[in-house]
């Protein structure tokens, strides 16, 4: 029996948006250790940006708040794009625009489980 990880697909490119040091460090790990290739970080909205025009991804972890910026923009910015995205987040679901309930929700604190699970369910809908 394979294991989740054998079934990610090879080479994945992913961008985690995450503004606290640890969270972004802890999660760049587990995403590495899932097999995730390459995990690109941003801790801001500007960086963000800016790592969506410069990579060729293939999904996002967003957290909804981005210190005084929300991730939003980059959400539109992916969705024009067709990358798939979930959030990760410490907020209510409530806390979702409507035009983005239907994209992955990952309550902090995360799991490997929980990430690996949000991959795969980005995975699917792409």
């Amino acid at each position: 029996m394979q294991s989740p990880v054998q079934r990610l697909p090879a080479g994945l490119r992913v961008l985690l948006a995450e503004d606290e040091p640890l969270i972004a460090m802890d999660g760049e790990a587990v995403l590495q250790a899932l097999g995730v290739q390459l995990v690109v970080p941003a801790r801001s909205l500007s960086e963000g940006l800016k790592a969506v025009d410069a990579s060729a991804l293939d999904a996002a972890f967003l957290d909804l708040r981005l210190g005084a910026d929300t991730s939003l923009p980059l959400a539109e910015r992916l969705a024009a794009l067709g990358v798939p995205f979930a959030f990760l987040t410490g907020y209510q679901g409530d806390a979702i625009p409507t035009a983005y309930k239907d994209r992955p929700v990952i309550a902090k604190p995360f799991t490997p489980e929980s990430l690996l699970q949000g991959l795969f369910a980005m995975l699917r809908k792409s």
